[in-house]
């Protein structure tokens, strides 16, 4: 149901953007409906049951907003409502705070309830934050993960965020009209999810940058030409990403999680080492901590998703599909 959901959220967010594209000719507003339907992101990602799809599209509501001044006039509350779901759906959301601003600014609704509207819901996801210790722990080592990567792959990244989130051809022209527009609301929050993806690569985050090059294409749209020819240069290059770029494995929680309830393993803890999912937290027989030495002593098991040097002859191996399960001798009743 979330995966129809989620994906049905992202395809219907082309009628946002053949609005946005309402001044121009019926051919060429088919092709940026085109752009959109198959970026590589949105082939890749419609279906996944993350908050990354969900803050894309009401990123692209935002760019579809600044799109209807009179809207924004009519309907500032939405604008108010819509930045407090975003900034409540994931923290990525702050990222889009120069979108909002400059719809807050077109609303013109004077000087004070702008500032209201939009720092009002920031200081009450501040305060959620200092409520929540582990969330200021996961974004310590956020900002850690990527800590001693060379240049060299640091821009890698985020060319292939960019491919990927725009097939290539909608990256350089959503790029290219932000710069010739002069949209700088557009270009900052380029750059702020540019530079947070490079801090904490997921590749899934390519779907951020969709709705920004829609938008910076259409900000500084000249006369397209060729149409049928871009998007058909696009469509390939989409579809080609989409065969290209594999799609991560299945997890295999469930089935290590009865293997362990099989060996009695049932309190804990078990040491997962490698990265993982909040699945394992649900799936595994008592507490889930990451993989430290200093927690050997008192751990049940360990779930090895990246090559484990070799323990002692206390631990036993158990072969769990693809991946490595050690258990305590005598630990449990198996």
């Amino acid at each position: 149901f979330w995966r129809i959901l989620f994906a049905s959220f992202l395809v219907h967010g082309v009628w946002l953007v053949v609005d946005m594209a309402r001044s121009l000719p019926r051919e060429k507003r088919i092709t940026v409906a085109g752009l959109w339907l198959f970026s590589g992101a949105l082939l890749l990602q419609s279906g996944t049951v993350i908050m990354a799809p969900v803050t894309a599209v009401q990123a692209l509501f935002f760019c579809w907003m600044l799109s209807r001044p009179e809207f924004l006039k009519q309907w500032s509350v939405l604008v108010a409502a819509l930045w407090l779901e975003m900034l409540f759906t994931a923290y990525q959301g702050i990222l889009f705070a120069p979108l909002v601003w400059v719809a807050l600014q077109r609303a013109d609704v004077g000087f004070k309830k702008p500032l209201t509207v939009f720092f009002v819901p920031v200081v009450l996801l501040v305060l959620y934050t200092l409520t929540n210790p582990l969330v200021i722990a996961a974004m310590g080592f956020v900002g850690t993960m990527s800590a001693g990567t060379p240049f060299e792959e640091f821009v890698s990244r985020g060319l292939r965020l960019w491919l990927i989130g725009g097939s290539g051809v909608l990256s350089i022209l959503g790029i290219l009209g932000m710069i010739r527009s002069r949209h700088w609301a557009l270009l900052c929050t380029l750059i702020l999810v540019t530079l947070y993806c490079l801090v904490s690569y997921r590749e899934y985050y390519a779907i951020l940058f969709t709705p920004l090059f829609v938008a910076g294409f259409l900000a500084g749209s000249k006369p397209l030409r060729s149409p049928a020819f871009i998007l058909a240069l696009h469509l390939v290059i989409g579809i080609g990403l989409f065969l290209y770029i594999p799609f991560p494995s299945i997890s295999q929680a469930r089935q290590v999680g009865e293997v362990l309830q099989d060996a009695g393993i049932t309190s804990g803890p078990g040491l997962i080492k490698g990265s993982f999912g909040h699945e394992w937290q649900y799936l595994m027989p008592g507490q889930v901590l990451r993989y430290q030495e200093r927690f050997l002593d008192e751990a049940e098991a360990v779930v090895c998703l990246v090559q484990c040097e070799k323990f002692s002859k206390d631990w036993e191996r158990l072969n769990v599909g693809e991946g490595e399960v050690w258990v305590k001798t005598g630990s449990g009743s198996g």
